[in-house]
């Protein structure tokens, strides 16, 4: 399922050395897939109220070592929705960089108030360096389905299929 399709993402892109930032509160398998990985995980406190990612901590955060950011969008537990201006601010962080961003977007439907989802794959500059990761269980409702997805790039796509074949 889509946990699976994580796990192999955060396999395929992090490596010992690398850091991975993790926004919590997160779901509970992105720490653990980033350490199986050899990666340190860089966890960075959600704003609250609201739940939403405070970009100035982040930059401070991103280092030379920073491999991959993990958002999560809409938000489990938390339940903020990331904006279009969100979008922009994660491009121009990511901008100029290596950095590749890794996107949970398994409850894309479940957006409630009026909000609209908004994914990286629908952002120009983001797209070419994301992995979205969804899950027909969750727009179903139906999660013993265990049915996921992940999409990328090409190139970032290759490198998923490479570990996903030994770990299926």
């Amino acid at each position: 399922g889509a946990t699976q399709a994580i796990f192999t993402a955060i396999g395929a892109l992090a490596h010992p050395g690398d850091e991975v930032i993790v926004f919590e509160p997160a779901y509970d398998s992105y720490v653990p897939a980033v350490r199986l990985a050899g990666a340190t995980p860089v966890t960075l406190p959600l704003a609250v109220p609201g739940y939403r990612i405070d970009w100035e901590r982040t930059r401070a955060a991103v280092t030379p070592r920073t491999r991959l950011i993990v958002v999560n969008t809409p938000n489990n537990p938390g339940t903020s929705v990331l904006s279009p201006a969100d979008l922009d601010a994660l491009a121009a962080l990511t901008r100029d960089t290596d950095v590749l961003v890794l996107s949970d977007e398994v409850y894309e439907h479940m957006v409630y108030d009026g909000r609209r989802h908004a994914s990286v794959a629908s952002h120009d500059e983001l797209a070419g360096r994301s992995v979205v990761v969804g899950s027909f269980g969750k727009t179903f409702h139906a999660t013993g389905w265990k049915v996921g997805y992940a999409l990328a790039p090409a190139a970032i796509s290759a490198e998923l299929r490479r570990v996903h074949q030994f770990t299926v």
